[in-house]
């Protein structure tokens, strides 16, 4: 089934395949599909998911706001599914996905992606 998805246009030790993103209250429901080249899968790579995500404020001002990064473990692919916190009454548009070594650390891949 993974085979099937599109394969990232950025490419990346980490490739972000496909993503869905949803408002859930005051938190950013997220579903990741993440995969790594077989030939460097064989142990799981282990690193965060950060989302920076631009919409509105509760007053209307456009902004970006980084969220709480995610803990992960990627073997060969990985389905990713939860949900983040947002600031009260922001209005998310879309969001920057970064899977990262650890927080703030070097970038494994990345991709944008709308928020439905």
């Amino acid at each position: 089934m993974v085979a099937s998805l599109p394969p990232d246009p950025r490419g990346g030790t980490v490739e972000v395949r496909a993503g869905r993103f949803t408002v859930d209250g005051s938190a950013l429901a997220y579903d990741v599909i993440l995969t790594r080249d077989r030939a460097t899968a064989g142990k799981p790579l282990a690193g965060v998911m950060q989302f920076i995500v631009a919409g509105e404020t509760a007053r209307g001002t456009e902004t970006t706001v980084s969220l709480k990064p995610v803990a992960i473990s990627v073997g060969s692919h990985e389905s990713l599914r939860g949900s983040v916190p947002m600031p009260e009454g922001f209005k998310p548009r879309q969001t920057t996905i970064h899977v990262l070594d650890r927080p703030e650390g070097k970038l494994l891949g990345m991709r944008v992606m709308y928020v439905k």
